[in-house]
Order: C-alpha cells, then sequence, then structure tokens
C-alpha cells in the first residue's frame, strides 16, 4: 500500500512540475496586441494602433475632433460648458488628443490611450465594471450593460474596418 501512495505522490508531483512550466512559458511569451478595435454590438468604430496611437475610423463613421477635453456629467457630455447631442448610439466619435468619446447603450463611455495601452476611464455603467480594468493590451475590456467592447489583435490579422 505504500509502494502505490509513493507513485501517485511522484505522478501528481510530476504533473504540477509540467503545469506549472507550461503556465509560465505561456506568461512570458504572451504577445499584447497590436491594434485595439472599439465597437459597439460587435461592429468596429474606430481602431488604435497600440504602438504609436494613430486612430482609423470606420467607413460609416463621424468624427468631431475638439479643442478642450469634454466632460461626462450625468447622462450629458459636455464641451466647454455646452452640451453635446450631435452623437446617436453607436454612431459618432469625439475625438480631443488620445481621448474618445461614444455613446453606449446607457450613456457616454471615455475611452483613453496612453503608453501604448487602452482604458475605458469613464462611462455611464451602474457597476462601472469596465472602467475598474484599467489601461489594456491583452486582456478585452468589456461593456456589457453599454453593448461596448474592445479587442486587441496583431496588425496582421485581416479585419475589415
Amino acid at each position: 500500500m505504500k509502494t502505490k501512495t509513493k507513485h501517485d505522490t511522484l505522478v501528481v508531483g510530476c504533473l504540477l512540475i509540467l503545469f506549472g512550466a507550461i503556465l509560465i512559458i505561456s506568461l512570458s511569451t504572451r504577445k499584447s496586441g497590436e491594434q485595439a478595435y472599439i465597437k459597439y454590438k460587435n461592429e468596429t468604430m474606430f481602431a488604435i494602433n497600440l504602438e504609436n496611437g494613430g486612430f482609423t475610423k470606420a467607413t460609416d463613421q463621424t468624427v468631431f475632433e475638439v479643442s478642450i477635453l469634454p466632460i461626462i456629467e450625468g447622462s450629458k457630455l459636455i464641451i466647454d460648458s455646452v452640451a453635446f447631442t450631435e452623437l446617436s448610439l453607436g454612431q459618432g466619435i469625439v475625438k480631443f488628443q488620445n481621448n474618445y468619446f461614444i455613446l453606449g447603450n446607457l450613456g457616454f463611455i471615455w475611452i483613453e490611450y496612453s503608453n501604448h495601452k487602452v482604458r475605458v476611464k469613464e462611462e455611464t455603467s451602474p457597476y462601472h465594471i469596465c472602467s475598474r480594468v484599467g489601461f489594456s493590451d491583452l486582456q478585452p475590456i468589456i461593456c456589457l450593460p453599454n453593448y461596448v467592447t474592445i479587442e486587441f489583435r496583431d496588425l496582421g490579422l485581416d479585419v475589415i474596418i
């Protein structure tokens, strides 16, 4: 009976070492995304190149470039003390430098690019889950109540924008 227990312990120990090695190798070789795709209801609105901060909008989107940082006050987007009303659900992007504002299902979402990563800085949502994620370049950011997702991919993949 003792030899059976020793063999079982040896097998379990070897398996733990093997799985630990696989985990360490996979974590050390993982590659962050090169492009962030911001989507509303699984339709791409725009993309951000994580290497240089380049911005590419989808063909059906309108971009409103502003010269002052907008703020979200309740259910309104305020630009220079005036409520901005040109956005509709999944249509239109307000851009100020590396800050992007879109309208989701529950309200406005503020997406920020900095240091080769993006985050949801502020959003209109009951639990603010996607703004708690912080900066990411690998893990998708999902704002479920707003139907907005941020996915990360390599530039080598074919994606229609």
